[in-house]
Protein backbone atom coordinates (compact mmCIF):
# COMPACT_ATOMS: atom_id res chain seq x y z
CA UNK A 1 0.00 0.00 0.00
CA UNK A 2 1.21 3.06 -1.07
CA UNK A 3 1.84 6.27 1.29
CA UNK A 4 -1.14 8.05 2.18
CA UNK A 5 -3.18 5.04 1.79
CA UNK A 6 -5.21 3.50 4.39
CA UNK A 7 -7.60 0.76 3.69
CA UNK A 8 -10.60 0.15 6.55
CA UNK A 9 -12.60 -2.46 7.02
CA UNK A 10 -14.43 -0.86 10.02
CA UNK A 11 -17.80 -1.93 11.24
CA UNK A 12 -20.76 -1.97 9.84
CA UNK A 13 -24.62 -2.64 10.92
CA UNK A 14 -26.57 -5.26 8.93
CA UNK A 15 -27.72 -3.60 5.72
CA UNK A 16 -31.13 -5.81 5.62
CA UNK A 17 -33.32 -7.18 8.50
CA UNK A 18 -34.11 -10.42 8.70
CA UNK A 19 -37.56 -11.78 7.75
CA UNK A 20 -39.96 -11.12 10.00
CA UNK A 21 -42.65 -13.96 11.65
CA UNK A 22 -44.52 -15.01 8.89
CA UNK A 23 -48.78 -13.65 10.14
CA UNK A 24 -50.20 -14.85 11.62
CA UNK A 25 -50.04 -18.60 12.75
CA UNK A 26 -49.29 -20.27 16.61
CA UNK A 27 -50.86 -18.60 19.77
CA UNK A 28 -52.94 -15.80 19.84
CA UNK A 29 -53.38 -14.77 23.84
CA UNK A 30 -56.83 -12.68 24.75
CA UNK A 31 -58.39 -13.86 21.64
CA UNK A 32 -58.33 -16.30 18.75
CA UNK A 33 -59.39 -14.65 15.82
CA UNK A 34 -56.12 -12.39 14.94
CA UNK A 35 -58.15 -10.87 11.42
CA UNK A 36 -60.80 -9.15 13.61
CA UNK A 37 -58.75 -7.44 16.72
CA UNK A 38 -57.70 -4.28 16.31
CA UNK A 39 -54.77 -5.04 19.21
CA UNK A 40 -53.49 -9.06 20.25
CA UNK A 41 -51.10 -10.32 21.71
CA UNK A 42 -49.65 -12.98 19.30
CA UNK A 43 -46.76 -16.21 20.58
CA UNK A 44 -45.42 -17.53 17.93
CA UNK A 45 -43.67 -21.26 17.42
CA UNK A 46 -40.10 -19.94 17.45
CA UNK A 47 -41.29 -18.16 20.82
CA UNK A 48 -41.24 -15.11 19.48
CA UNK A 49 -43.84 -12.42 20.94
CA UNK A 50 -45.63 -9.37 19.25
CA UNK A 51 -47.92 -7.14 21.22
CA UNK A 52 -49.76 -4.48 19.10
CA UNK A 53 -51.94 -3.71 16.44
CA UNK A 54 -53.14 -5.72 13.60
CA UNK A 55 -54.72 -5.10 10.06
CA UNK A 56 -56.61 -7.97 7.92
CA UNK A 57 -54.17 -9.91 9.66
CA UNK A 58 -50.58 -8.55 9.31
CA UNK A 59 -48.99 -6.07 12.12
CA UNK A 60 -50.23 -2.13 11.66
CA UNK A 61 -49.65 0.76 13.36
CA UNK A 62 -47.38 0.90 16.94
CA UNK A 63 -46.33 -3.02 17.84
CA UNK A 64 -43.30 -4.51 19.79
CA UNK A 65 -41.62 -8.03 18.39
CA UNK A 66 -39.36 -9.37 20.86
CA UNK A 67 -37.35 -12.39 19.48
CA UNK A 68 -36.33 -15.28 21.94
CA UNK A 69 -33.17 -14.06 21.87
CA UNK A 70 -33.57 -10.69 23.43
CA UNK A 71 -33.87 -8.86 20.30
CA UNK A 72 -36.77 -6.36 19.81
CA UNK A 73 -38.08 -4.12 17.37
CA UNK A 74 -40.86 -1.48 19.03
CA UNK A 75 -42.28 0.55 16.87
CA UNK A 76 -44.77 1.22 13.68
CA UNK A 77 -45.34 -1.80 11.19
CA UNK A 78 -47.41 -1.49 8.16
CA UNK A 79 -48.72 -4.83 6.35
CA UNK A 80 -46.64 -6.46 8.67
CA UNK A 81 -43.49 -4.95 8.04
CA UNK A 82 -41.45 -2.74 10.31
CA UNK A 83 -42.83 0.84 8.58
CA UNK A 84 -42.82 4.75 10.70
CA UNK A 85 -40.48 5.43 13.68
CA UNK A 86 -38.99 2.45 15.70
CA UNK A 87 -36.59 1.58 17.91
CA UNK A 88 -34.47 -1.83 17.04
CA UNK A 89 -31.83 -3.54 19.70
CA UNK A 90 -30.10 -6.55 18.00
CA UNK A 91 -28.94 -9.25 20.24
CA UNK A 92 -25.46 -8.33 19.91
CA UNK A 93 -26.70 -5.07 22.37
CA UNK A 94 -25.69 -3.06 19.32
CA UNK A 95 -29.27 -1.05 18.33
CA UNK A 96 -30.67 1.64 15.97
CA UNK A 97 -33.36 4.43 16.64
CA UNK A 98 -35.16 6.24 13.12
CA UNK A 99 -37.29 5.57 10.53
CA UNK A 100 -37.81 2.31 8.70
CA UNK A 101 -39.24 1.39 5.36
CA UNK A 102 -40.46 -1.79 4.37
CA UNK A 103 -37.83 -3.86 6.91
CA UNK A 104 -35.21 -2.10 6.26
CA UNK A 105 -33.60 1.31 7.70
CA UNK A 106 -34.81 4.44 5.60
CA UNK A 107 -34.61 7.87 6.30
CA UNK A 108 -33.35 9.90 9.50
CA UNK A 109 -31.37 7.74 12.06
CA UNK A 110 -28.52 6.40 14.28
CA UNK A 111 -27.00 3.21 14.95
CA UNK A 112 -24.88 2.19 17.88
CA UNK A 113 -21.91 -0.11 18.34
CA UNK A 114 -22.35 -1.19 21.33
CA UNK A 115 -18.52 -3.08 21.41
CA UNK A 116 -17.07 0.15 20.28
CA UNK A 117 -18.90 2.97 21.37
CA UNK A 118 -18.82 4.27 17.99
CA UNK A 119 -21.93 5.35 16.20
CA UNK A 120 -23.64 5.92 12.66
CA UNK A 121 -25.96 9.24 12.24
CA UNK A 122 -27.74 10.51 9.36
CA UNK A 123 -30.15 9.33 5.97
CA UNK A 124 -30.15 5.66 5.60
CA UNK A 125 -31.67 3.81 2.29
CA UNK A 126 -32.96 0.54 1.73
CA UNK A 127 -30.78 -0.74 5.08
CA UNK A 128 -27.52 1.25 4.20
CA UNK A 129 -26.51 4.59 5.60
CA UNK A 130 -25.56 6.85 2.86
CA UNK A 131 -25.09 10.22 4.21
CA UNK A 132 -23.90 11.22 7.64
CA UNK A 133 -21.46 11.13 10.01
CA UNK A 134 -19.45 8.30 11.85
CA UNK A 135 -18.31 9.04 15.28
CA UNK A 136 -15.48 7.36 16.41
CA UNK A 137 -14.47 8.70 19.76
CA UNK A 138 -14.85 11.75 21.29
CA UNK A 139 -11.54 12.64 19.30
CA UNK A 140 -12.28 11.92 15.98
CA UNK A 141 -15.04 11.63 13.42
CA UNK A 142 -16.03 11.23 9.85
CA UNK A 143 -18.84 13.39 8.25
CA UNK A 144 -19.91 12.93 4.28
CA UNK A 145 -20.82 9.97 1.84
CA UNK A 146 -21.19 6.27 2.53
CA UNK A 147 -21.51 3.52 0.33
CA UNK A 148 -22.73 -0.26 2.06
CA UNK A 149 -22.01 1.61 5.69
CA UNK A 150 -18.84 2.85 4.66
CA UNK A 151 -17.40 6.18 3.51
CA UNK A 152 -17.35 6.98 -0.05
CA UNK A 153 -15.60 9.74 -2.15
CA UNK A 154 -16.00 13.43 -0.64
CA UNK A 155 -15.46 13.66 3.10
CA UNK A 156 -13.72 15.11 5.73
CA UNK A 157 -11.95 13.38 9.51
CA UNK A 158 -12.61 15.91 12.44
CA UNK A 159 -10.19 16.17 15.53
CA UNK A 160 -11.04 17.32 18.82
CA UNK A 161 -7.43 19.88 18.70
CA UNK A 162 -9.98 21.45 15.85
CA UNK A 163 -7.70 19.84 13.16
CA UNK A 164 -9.38 18.17 10.00
CA UNK A 165 -8.14 15.71 6.82
CA UNK A 166 -10.27 16.37 3.90
CA UNK A 167 -10.29 13.04 1.78
CA UNK A 168 -12.17 11.26 -0.80
CA UNK A 169 -12.36 7.55 -0.64
CA UNK A 170 -12.93 4.86 -3.47
CA UNK A 171 -13.79 1.42 -2.81
CA UNK A 172 -12.72 -1.79 -4.83
CA UNK A 173 -14.59 -4.91 -4.65
CA UNK A 174 -12.69 -8.16 -4.35
CA UNK A 175 -9.12 -6.74 -3.49
CA UNK A 176 -8.96 -8.18 -0.05
CA UNK A 177 -11.18 -11.30 -1.06
CA UNK A 178 -9.98 -14.82 -0.42
CA UNK A 179 -7.28 -16.69 -2.79
CA UNK A 180 -10.14 -18.79 -4.17
CA UNK A 181 -12.63 -15.80 -4.92
CA UNK A 182 -15.30 -17.64 -2.36
CA UNK A 183 -15.93 -14.29 0.03
CA UNK A 184 -16.84 -10.85 -1.83
CA UNK A 185 -15.22 -8.26 0.64
CA UNK A 186 -14.98 -4.18 -0.06
CA UNK A 187 -11.34 -2.89 -0.13
CA UNK A 188 -11.75 0.91 1.14
CA UNK A 189 -8.55 3.09 -0.08
CA UNK A 190 -8.49 6.98 1.06
CA UNK A 191 -5.85 9.84 -0.51
CA UNK A 192 -6.22 13.47 1.16
CA UNK A 193 -7.30 16.27 -0.93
Amino acid sequence: MEKGESEKKGLSPPSGEEEEEKEPFGETVNGSDVEEKKKAVHVYPNKSTYEGGYLHGKKSGLGKLTKRNGEFYDGYFQNGQKHGGGFQRYSSGDFYYGEWKHNKKDGRGIYFFSSTGEYYFGEWCKGSLISGAWIISSEAKYTGTFFRNLPQFKGEFLFANDSKINVFYEQTLGICGSHDGSEEHVGLYWRSL
